[in-house]
């Protein structure tokens, strides 16, 4: 009886619908679903101290940052929408068919994008999500 080690690999590979081997995605490959905001968002973290964001600063910024990817990125990996959130952080997203992990590759040269519209801008993250949890609790 011939044991698992015994036995030849086979290389296994994705088949497509013509009988031939599919291409293995890349990372910087189109996404062709939609993915939700929250995969694609991004936050800036600014310098603590810093003054309040002035709303000029996201359409600067948004100029600044897609011209730098254009140079260096695939041409579906750009944000589209620049928002200053409620806390006071400028935010983006990754254009359809992009994720924020996508952007998050070119991290160096987005934040030396986004300083040239704003100086007190240190960090770049992907956006945190949060499960919604609802507890339902008895009274007796």
């Amino acid at each position: 009886m011939a044991t698992a080690a015994a036995l030849p690999q086979q290389d296994y590979k994705r088949i497509g619908r013509n009988g031939k081997p599919k291409k293995e995605p890349t990372v910087l490959e189109m996404v062709k679903s939609s993915l939700p905001w929250d995969e694609r968002d991004i936050v800036f973290e600014r310098a603590a101290g810093a003054p309040l964001i002035a709303p000029a600063v996201t359409v600067e910024a948004a100029a600044h940052i897609n011209i730098t990817l254009s140079k260096v990125a695939p041409p579906h990996v750009r944000t589209v929408v620049f928002k200053i959130s409620p806390q006071g952080r400028l935010t983006t997203a990754a254009r359809q068919g992009a994720s924020a992990a996508m952007l998050l590759l070119f991290k160096k040269e987005i934040i030396e994008a986004a300083r040239r519209a704003d100086k007190a801008i240190i960090n770049v993250v992907a956006n945190e999500t949060w499960a919604e949890l609802k507890i339902l609790v008895l009274y007796v």
